[in-house]
């Protein structure tokens, strides 16, 4: 295994062209498969499920458009976004005003590329083109060009890459992201790159309650195949997810929650951020952006699927969103995040007490108090809102040992870090005073539904 950086990764997988099915990817696979011993799911070029059909290998060999002197305007091979994906062939002279018709641009940067994926979803549409810089298209004289367009369609497999961490149970926790956005850093080489250092490090705990799956395929693609693999075994083991994209720019950490918004996995990842010490924000389903969480929540699997971003970006779905956006610091805050909520599910536990009546937790045998003022103090300082929670949180807990009482749920009351109240309360337990025992991984009934 090379163990390359979140930065590195993304810099190395960054000049594919990438796309559901093509050579590009194929090589990203093979990059992604010197990280992590990825199990790699192939599914055949026209497969039909529901709709969604998988797209066949797509290349280009050749994108050049000449103007009537035949010197070459633009030539779509410098770029993996100068030609739409999924583009057909096309060689002929066409008008300036025709080729215009097939020439699409960013309407936000006048020298990006735009990033064109509308025809890998609807193969029906037959369609040829490029992507050009706004200033590009703006400054064509009039006349007439040759376009010599030769892109190749073929058999070939799409691939999905998979990697599993088991633990104590069977109930499992999905990692996904995308990895079809030529030349897309934010959007998403950087959920790859998270995912993959997320399961660096959760391979390095040694008592994991909890198995955990990455799973890294085309949009929407990927996810719908992976899915329709899986027996009705094998789905029921499924507990949560989360969708990783778009986290190495600067912004806010946008959660979207899931479609019933009240999950453990939205729980726990809202005591994460909300006590995180960075911007942060969260929204309803499909709020903040649309991606793979509609399939993993769909009809026969609703598995409570969050998403964590950065978005809205301004690079997006541009050549701009390049290695040189990502930051090494926003990637870490990703993934501490996430660590931080799963610690809560693989900690969540209640508590029943092995004492009758009020424990003195000054008492040196304890030493459980946290003072939040000392009278003996010359100076009376301002006491903060977080001693007065912690000082009510000891007033509480005692009432919380009743073995249906859950840790996450206690950190949400007090407003208080779910990793600083799970390490206080196993201070109860190294002395005695209870006895923890994991909680119930199913989710409460559906108390909210996101607003119209």
């Amino acid at each position: 295994m090379s163990g390359l950086s979140m930065i590195d990764l993304i810099a190395r997988l960054s000049p594919l062209r990438l796309s559901p099915n093509s050579a590009g990817t194929d090589e990203c696979v093979r990059l992604l498969g010197d990280e992590l011993p990825f199990v790699v799911h192939e599914f055949a070029a026209d497969l039909d499920l529901n709709g969604w059909v998988v797209p066949r290998k797509w290349e280009v060999e050749e994108a050049k458009i000449f103007d009537r002197d035949g010197a070459v305007v633009y030539d779509g091979m410098h770029h993996p976004l100068a030609v739409i994906g999924y583009s057909q062939p096309f060689s002929g002279t066409v008008s300036a005003a025709e080729l215009r018709r097939h020439l699409f641009y960013s309407d936000v940067f006048d020298d990006a590329l735009i990033y064109h994926c509308d025809l890998y979803y609807k193969p029906f549409r037959k369609e040829w083109g490029f992507s050009v810089p706004r200033r590009l298209y703006d400054s064509l004289p009039e006349g007439e060009y040759r376009v010599e367009l030769r892109t190749r369609f073929e058999d070939g497999t799409m691939k999905v890459l998979e990697y599993s961490l088991p633990g104590r149970t069977d109930h499992t926790i999905i990692l996904n992201a995308h990895n079809c956005h030529a030349f897309c850093c934010n959007d998403d080489l950087s959920g790859v790159a998270v995912g993959v250092e997320l399961m660096r490090r959760l391979s390095a705990l040694r008592d994991r309650r909890f198995t955990y799956t990455l799973v890294i395929g085309p949009e929407h693609f990927g996810s719908v195949f992976y899915l329709s693999r899986l027996d009705e075994r094998a789905v029921g083991r499924l507990r949560w997810g989360v969708f990783l994209e778009a986290l190495g720019t600067t912004g806010p950490l946008a959660l979207q929650r899931s479609f019933t918004g009240v999950s453990l996995i939205d729980r726990a990842l809202t005591n994460a951020l909300r006590h995180g010490g960075h911007d942060w924000r969260s929204e309803y389903f499909r709020k903040v952006i649309g991606n793979d969480e509609t399939c993993w929540e769909a009809v026969g699997y609703a598995i409570p699927f969050p998403s964590l971003s950065r978005v809205p970006f301004p690079e997006y779905h541009t050549s701009r969103d390049g290695p040189e956006l990502m930051n090494a610091e926003r990637l870490e805050q990703a993934v501490a995040r996430v660590l931080d909520a799963f610690d809560a599910l693989e900690r969540d536990c209640v508590m029943t007490p092995k004492f009758r009546g009020l424990v003195a937790l000054s008492h040196p045998r304890y030493d459980l108090y946290k003072p939040f003022w000392d009278p003996s103090e010359k100076e009376r300082r301002t006491i903060s809102d977080m001693e007065r929670r912690w000082n009510y949180l000891m007033d509480c807990l005692p009432r919380y040992f009743d073995g249906a009482t859950r840790l996450l749920e206690i950190a949400e009351r007090h407003d208080l870090p779910f990793r600083s109240v799970a390490d206080y309360v196993e201070q109860f337990r190294e002395r005695g005073l209870v006895e923890l025992h994991p909680a119930d991984a199913c989710d409460p009934p559906i108390r909210q539904l996101p607003p119209l």
